[in-house]
């Protein structure tokens, strides 16, 4: 009997005796107690849990089993608990203990919003708790999850699955093995196998918490990201998915063509492929065989650009001939080819190679030619020998050196004994290499050389002072063995008990050797005392 006709038959409850009353609904032989078993539950049921309403059935059976009352509705059954109404094709009612089973089509509505399917469901009054199963399905706003079961907690606003679910969004589709869902403020819990795929980047994870409304997702646990420009590693952090920043931290690192950026933490804008690395920063060039580090580092994707500073260093090539640079702020980029690397670096440069080393205020490195390039009072170290000017371009080929030349006010000096220095100077001047030793010394332009004369037990028998417009000096075994004058020489021997050691010099002289460093540990810059972040984490909505 359906609610219409109950109503429409209690109208005319007043009007009709109560003997006929009885008849009308179930004939002359029906006892009054039948007829309060069919009727009562179609007025309410109270518990703790509020009271049920059963506002439609097409079929209604009482019955007394197992020591208790039951009601079994079929055909398009509702009931309504406060602002919970349920739908279903058939139920059992346990009145006693305020206890729903229902079967087939089931769907309960909450306030017009969430919505949960299912074809079996055993709900308890009391605790309005929900436990749904078979092809379950919840809808909560534009939020939709798919499981096998589902417990629901209508007084709390929770949903728990612990089958594996399917949740989807305008933006996002996540599976899981455990899941837990916050309807009042639209918070999911996640854990085990979670993947989470967005139309521009798939996240693997352990643990995800995810709110629905900020968008925002935390991730604990090891995580991996994955898109069409990057891949990205960490073990906790957080993602919004709708403004595209991040931050990732503990073993953080993102993997980008051949590079790899490290750090403990890693900020992220995917939107402007802008990156922020803090503390103990690491970039690995595969190609290159190139490795920069520091403690602070922004990265411009679109641009391929990075700059890193506080203890920035370089390490390029394999261990047994790296070359190893550094300053205060470096800039690694690529040439206008985008094929080969840029590094800059600014503010006391340093440079270390077993067969050379070398200092200035700026230098650039290029994958181009395999060229440094060291400005702004520049000094190189090779052998016994010391080089400057107002500017040095070394050559090399596999981090070895092959040629180096020197502009502007060229000044090369020998070490031949603590106190005694052979010496070349002239306007611009080139140095050769072989396998790292030096062999030739082109001096162009107004070229000067002051240099120690051995005989063959190598003691000192004399100094010979040269001047000429341009020099080509040969070298063998760190040696002058020969020197070609290209125009008007004016050579002058001096007799070795003539020469003053502390007086032979030439104008422009001076030794840096107490600087020279003796190790790639010597270049590494102190750490900044208070390391000053620009521009704070803020900004990416942390």
């Amino acid at each position: 009997m359906n609610c219409a006709m109950f109503r429409l038959y209690s109208r005319q409850w007043n009007a009709t005796p109560p003997a006929d009353m009885f008849r009308l609904f179930f004939g002359a032989q029906t006892p009054f107690l039948l007829l309060f078993l069919f009727i009562f539950p179609f007025i309410s049921f109270a518990q703790g849990g509020g009271k049920i309403d059963i506002l439609h059935a097409n079929n209604l059976h009482a019955e007394h089993k197992n020591g208790e009352d039951i009601q079994r509705l079929n055909g398009a059954v509702v009931f309504r608990q406060n602002d919970v109404t349920m739908h279903c094709d058939s139920a059992i009612l346990y009145s006693a203990r305020n206890m729903v089973n229902a079967f087939g089509h089931i769907d309960i509505n909450q306030n017009d919003t969430l919505h949960i399917f299912g074809e079996l469901l055993d709900y308890d009054g009391n605790t309005k708790y929900a436990v749904m199963r078979q092809h379950v399905k919840m809808t909560d706003r534009d939020m939709t999850l798919l499981t096998e079961r589902l417990d629901y907690d209508f007084a709390a606003k929770k949903a728990l699955y612990t089958t594996g679910g399917n949740i989807t969004d305008a933006q996002n589709n996540l599976t899981s093995e455990i899941g837990y869902y916050f309807s009042q403020n639209r918070d999911m819990f996640f854990k085990r196998n979670v993947v989470l795929i967005n139309p521009k980047f798939v996240m693997k994870c352990d643990t995800l918490q995810y709110n629905i409304i900020s968008h925002k997702s935390f991730f604990h646990g090891p995580t991996t990201i994955t898109s069409d420009k990057d891949f990205i590693y960490c073990e906790n952090g957080w993602y919004n998915t709708v403004t595209n920043k991040a931050k990732f931290g503990k073993n953080a690192y993102m993997k980008s063509d051949n590079e790899l950026l490290y750090g403990d933490s890693l900020f992220y804008d995917r939107k402007t492929s802008f990156g922020r690395a803090l503390y103990h920063v690491k970039i690995i060039d595969t190609a290159e065989k190139l490795v920069i580090e520091g403690q602070y580092a922004e990265h411009y994707g679109d641009i391929r650009k990075t700059f890193i500073t506080n203890q920035a260093f370089v390490t390029k090539g394999l261990k047994e001939d790296s070359m190893y640079m550094s300053s205060d702020s470096i800039w690694a980029m690529y040439d206008s080819t985008g094929k080969y690397r840029i590094i800059k670096g600014y503010y006391h440069a340093k440079v270390y190679n077993k067969s050379f080393q070398a200092m200035a205020d700026s230098m650039v490195y290029s994958a181009v030619d395999s060229t440094l390039d060291m400005r702004t009072k520049p000094v190189m170290w090779f052998d016994t020998y010391q080089a400057t000017g107002k500017r040095i371009l070394i050559h090399t080929k596999n981090n070895k050196i092959t040629k180096a030349d020197i502009y502007l006010d060229a000044f090369l000096a020998n070490e031949e004994d603590s106190v005694r220095f052979s010496q070349i100077k002239g306007r611009n001047m080139t140095g050769y290499f072989a396998n790292n030793e030096l062999y030739r010394i082109d001096v162009d332009g107004n070229s000067e050389s002051m240099y120690y004369v051995r005989d063959e037990k190598k003691a000192f028998i004399g100094m010979n002072k040269i001047a000429s417009s341009d020099i080509i000096i040969y070298v063998k075994h760190r040696k002058i063995s020969k020197i070609n004058f290209i125009k008007d020489p004016d050579a002058n021997m001096i007799p070795m008990k003539d020469v003053n050691p502390y007086e032979a010099r030439l104008p422009g002289f001076i030794w840096h050797g107490t600087v020279r460093p003796k190790t790639k540990e010597d270049i590494m810059q102190p750490p900044a005392l208070n390391m000053t972040i620009k521009k704070s984490s803020e900004e990416f909505g942390e």
